[in-house]
This record gives structure tokens, sequence and C-alpha cells, in this order.
């Protein structure tokens, strides 16, 4: 039966469910906060009120039952708010006992009302405490439909079971009834409803996002290699940089070019060419660090290379397995040509000072770039940083 209503009340998968409950658990939280603040302020008015209409002295039976109710749900009240502000403070990981919490504390102040209510009935045969509460519930709480009707129907039936036995001789109840079972019947259906709505606009809500997210991502990844793309790097370089400067951290820029990538194009067309680039990115895609090392699609047949908290050794020697794992690639021109791919590399290393020096800094790995494919291709010059006229080669 809790899976037929799952599945009418929008299936969702697990990670999702997750989420929905972390969703309901922030706001069953937020929501039980201001109710139990109302609930205590009511019982300490209800307990002030009758000790000025006692005079302090509680003589009557009554009065000392009416105060003792009053002060329990007084301290259920407080014991509420104290379990609300630990849960707020630990909540990822205890979403289970906030949900497990709303049902336990519903249950309890329903009880409360019912029992104030029966009690009622020795004088008058008002019935509002327990309706005004059980309809608030219904608002404030996230019931699943399952819990939902359990829970009205189990009050409904002892309320009304109990309703005579503390009223003075025989006492019409047909209107008492009717309006218990109204109430009970429209409190589980706000509920249900509610459930589906919330659940509906949850799921509404995930949609947008994870679209928004593919958006972004698409925007900042080229279509060609999925590498990021020169969006990503407008974006993000001035906060890497800035991190960087923070942490004294090294960082490292390296542009990378395809050798002769127009000769390939020429010899095999613009497809084999896109599937040229498809593959060198692959490959150096795969001696990244996640997190600390990103390839960059710079333009064409050029891409960039951003290691943080790589120093100029580690540079060398990462240019060193870049040349090398290209070569194994063995992608080959034509058969008269024995030339296979390779690519030049230009590299620019140091300990950033202003967050803005990036674009100095792509720059002068451009010219390091140039200068080793002017002095042969398939290698790599190092630009150094402290020292603007200087370069070094392998």
């Amino acid at each position: 039966m809790k899976e037929r209503f799952k599945a009418l009340c929008c299936p969702m998968s697990l990670q999702q469910e997750e989420g929905y409950q972390l969703f309901c658990a922030q706001k069953i939280l937020r929501y039980s906060i201001g109710f139990l603040i109302i609930i205590a302020a009511i019982q300490v008015y209800n307990i002030a009120y009758v000790l000025v209409y006692t005079h302090g002295r509680l003589q009557s039976v009554p009065s000392r039952v009416y105060m003792r109710m009053y002060v329990i749900m007084l301290l259920l009240t407080a014991v509420g708010l104290c379990l609300c502000f630990f849960f707020q403070k630990r909540l990822p990981q205890h979403v289970r006992g906030v949900l497990y919490f709303q049902v336990v504390y519903s249950v309890l102040i329903l009880a409360w009302c019912a029992g104030i209510t029966v009690y009622d009935q020795r004088v008058s045969q008002n019935i509002s405490v327990y309706l005004i509460t059980a309809m608030t519930l219904s608002i404030v709480a996230c019931f699943t439909p399952l819990q939902a009707i359990t829970i009205y129907g189990v009050f409904l039936a002892v309320v009304c079971g109990t309703l005579p036995m503390f009223q003075p001789g025989q006492i019409d109840n047909h209107s008492s009834y009717i309006n218990l079972t109204v109430m009970s019947v429209m409190s589980a259906f706000i509920c249900c409803y509610r459930y589906y709505q919330e659940r509906r606009h949850y799921l509404e809500q995930q949609l947008i996002e994870e679209q928004n997210r593919r958006l972004e991502e698409l925007a900042c990844h080229d279509s060609l290699t999925r590498l990021r793309n020169r969006r990503f790097l407008e974006e993000q370089m001035e906060k890497i940089y800035a991190d960087c400067i923070r942490e004294g951290k090294a960082l490292t820029v390296m542009m990378l070019d395809i050798d002769h990538f127009k000769d390939y194009n020429d010899t095999y067309g613009h497809l084999q060419g896109d599937e040229c680039l498809r593959r060198v990115a692959w490959r150096l895609e795969q001696e990244l660090q996640p997190q600390s090392e990103y390839l960059i699609r710079y333009g064409g047949e050029e891409f960039l290379y951003l290691g943080i908290g790589v120093d100029r050794r580690q540079a060398e020697e990462k240019a060193e397995m870049f040349n090398r794992v290209v070569r194994e690639l063995v992608i080959g021109f034509s058969d008269e040509d024995l030339r296979t791919v390779t690519i030049s590399l230009g590299i620019c290393t140091g300990l950033p000072k202003q967050a803005s020096e990036w674009k100095r800094d792509i720059a002068n790995a451009d010219r390091a770039l140039y200068a080793a494919k002017n002095t042969g291709r398939d290698r790599w010059v190092s630009y150094q940083k402290d020292d603007e006229e200087s370069m070094t080669a392998p």
C-alpha cells in the first residue's frame, strides 16, 4: 500500500527521495519552531489565567487537572524546541530523526488536545481546541498520505468514542460528531494534497536546477572535445589566481599546439581533423589530477593547461609526459608522409602576485610556445617568470 501511494504521488529515484526528505526536514524545523513558540505562549497564558482565577489555591479538581495539562504541554513544548534546535545543527545526518520527531510530537499534541476536549465535555460541548489543532497540524506538518489517514482516523474514533463518557446526562452529540468527522477528513485531505503538490514542486525545481546546470556546463565546455572552453577561462581565472595568492601556491600556465595540424586537415579533411583533436584532448585529459589541473581548448588546435600547485620542475616533467603520450597515439599522416601528430608546448610557471596577471601569463606561455615551434617542434620551452628575458628548453 505504501508503494502505491508513492507511485500515485510523483515517483522519485532513491537520490531524489533522499533530497526530498531533507527538503521536508528543513521545512518541518522551520515551521515547528514558530508553531511551538505559539503553543508555549498559549500555555503560559492558560497557566496564568488558572492561577488568577483560583487565586493560586487550585482547590477544585478541575483547576488541578487543567493546571497539570497546561504544565505538561509547556514541558513538551520546551522539549520539542530543544530537539528542533538540536536537529537544526545536525540536519544532514538526522533527516529521519526529524521525520520521526514530527510524527511522534504531532501524535502527542493531538492526544493532549483530545484529552482537553473530552474533559471539557463536563460543562460544555466545546470541541474547538481539537478542531483548530487538527487543522493547524495539517498545514504545518509534512505527513505522508498513509500517516495522515492513520493519525486522523484513529483520533477521530478515539474522540468520538470518549465524548459521552464525560458528558452529564444524555446529550445529543450529532453536531459534534459531524464537525469532528468533517474536520478530520478535511485535515487528512489537506495533508494528502500538500504531499502531492510539494513532491511535484520539488521535482520541478530539481528539473529546473538540472537543466540550468547542464546549460551552464554546455556554455563552459567545448562541444567538440568536451574540454572546458574560454568562457570558463574568463569566469574562473581571477578566482583561481586569487586562491593561489592567498594559499601561497605556485601556478603553471602551459600552451599546447598540435604541430602541422593544417597539413593534417588538408590531407584527411576536417572530419578527420576533428577526430584528431578529440583523441589528443582525450589522451591529455587522462593525465590530469582532478580539482588541481585543467585542460582548456583555447582555440583551433591550441589547448591551455592550468596546474594549481605545480612548480617549474613538475611543469617540465608534465610537458615531457604530454609530448610522449601524444607521440604514442601514433596519429599518422599519409603513406607518403611518415610524420605522426606531435605537440609543442610553452610553459609559464611561478608564484602569482596579482589576480589580474593571468592574461600576461598566457601571453608569456604563448611566447614560449612559438619558441618551441621555431626550434623544431615536438618539444617544450619554459618561460622564466622571474626573468622576463629568459627561456629554457630541454
